[in-house]
């Protein structure tokens, strides 16, 4: 997100997303309510691009947008753009929605309240992907018994993955022209002339050209960090292989770019002999 022009920015770009959906109540509400094929007479803001954060060394979560319908069901409403793969080979998706249901339930309920006190969640992601490649507009996930499927925990937490390249499944025409509106960024309804109008507003808005900028810097910042992080950690294993190998100090400082007290460091902490030349 952080290498795209503000003025750029499409729908399918988190940052636009929930800029658009924040700032148009009705264009939110109609959105919502066609991904889950239901009439919803009210929508209020609990948040938007709100973070999470449950303690002060776990992993904070930055939401897109939050909402409550007149039934006090939430929804988090959120973009993804990236079918993101962890180190494992697999999608990282799946266990994302697992940790965004924890942090928010905990965000929900406050200390000494009961769990009934728990409103019903929906997980909402918008993906520009087919993460199951079952062509599906729609998945659903919701917690059963596998040794009866007619069996549901009743833990009112539902997931819905939305496909913006699904072609198969019952849904509206409302949502399948939006998601098509994701793909080509072309218009073809109302309601997509409408969202591109607010995008258009969205543009036109300083404090939101302002908090991109923002955002994009803080994430370029995270990127360098992560990369000069990188960097160090492979010189350290360089180090370290180069002194197993009995490679004299001089070659390791070459080659690892580490210095000698580093490396000295290195070769007292893994029980390695370090040789002069």
């Amino acid at each position: 997100m952080a290498d795209t022009k503000f003025e750029d920015l499409t729908i399918s770009n988190d940052f636009m997303f929930k800029e658009v959906m924040k700032s148009n109540m009705e264009l939110c509400k109609r959105l919502v309510g066609s991904i889950m094929q239901q009439d919803i007479e009210d929508i209020v803001y609990i948040d938007t691009e709100k973070t999470l954060q449950p303690y002060y060394d776990s992993r904070g979560i930055r939401l897109d947008v939050i909402l409550a319908d007149d039934n006090h069901t939430r929804y988090n409403l959120e973009m993804q753009a990236k079918n993101v793969i962890g180190d494992t080979g697999e999608a990282l998706l799946p266990k994302r929605t697992r940790y965004y249901q924890s942090v928010i339930d905990m965000d929900m309920l406050k200390k000494g309240q009961d769990f009934d006190e728990l409103d019903p969640l929906v997980l909402i992601f918008i993906c520009t992907f087919d993460l199951y490649k079952e062509g599906r507009y729609v998945y659903t996930f919701k917690s059963r018994c596998l040794e009866n499927l007619e069996l549901e925990l009743a833990n009112d937490v539902t997931v819905k993955l939305v496909n913006a390249k699904g072609r198969q499944g019952q849904v509206n025409d409302l949502l399948k022209n939006f998601l098509q509106y994701v793909m080509t960024n072309e218009p073809v309804d109302e309601f997509t002339e409408d969202v591109a109008r607010q995008i258009v507003a969205v543009k036109n808005d300083p404090i939101a050209r302002r908090d991109y900028m923002v955002l994009a810097t803080r994430i370029k910042d995270a990127r360098r960090a992560g990369f000069a992080e990188g960097e160090a950690k492979q010189s350290r294993e360089t180090a370290v292989e180069m002194l197993k190998d009995g490679e004299p100090l001089t070659k390791i400082m070459k080659y690892s770019k580490l210095g000698q007290q580093d490396i000295l460091l290195l070769a007292k902490e893994n029980g390695l002999e370090v040789i002069d030349g």
